[in-house]
């Protein structure tokens, strides 16, 4: 399963970090490494299902698009976009898909926020609506 995602910083502030992924439960399990359940369980706010070339120019052309708001290089950092709430990437992702006509599709919402619970029943949902 490729995976193009965005979450919201979990402590509130404006930044979200969006990026890819081919184990989102890997991914999402290591997001949770970081904070204890009680506290704040890893998702994906948003999220889109693509073949892995597609996922792959889709974050290629969101980094490029929001370029001066990453403020750093490098692992883990190259991901967060400053000042834009998840909300507002996606509206630029959902623009980027619609003028780029990548072949991904939005998650449904009744999947949203996808986290480590719900990868099962997506990924179900993906093989019975290929």
């Amino acid at each position: 399963m490729n995976i193009f995602y965005i979450f919201q910083d979990p402590f509130g502030i404006d930044s979200s970090k969006a990026g890819l992924t081919s184990s989102p439960a890997v991914r999402l399990g290591v997001y949770q490494n970081s904070y204890s359940a009680r506290s704040h369980i890893a998702q994906f706010d948003y999220a889109f299902v693509g073949t892995k070339g597609a996922i792959a120019k889709l974050e290629t052309r969101v980094k490029q698009d929001f370029d001066w708001d990453i403020e750093r290089d490098g692992r883990g950092f190259s991901e967060w976009i400053d000042y834009h709430t998840s909300e507002q990437v996606l509206e630029k992702v959902q623009e980027i898909i619609d003028t780029c006509h990548y072949k991904v599709r939005m998650v449904p919402k009744e999947f949203l926020p996808l986290t480590v619970d719900k990868l099962d029943d997506l990924q179900n949902w993906l093989t019975n609506n290929p």
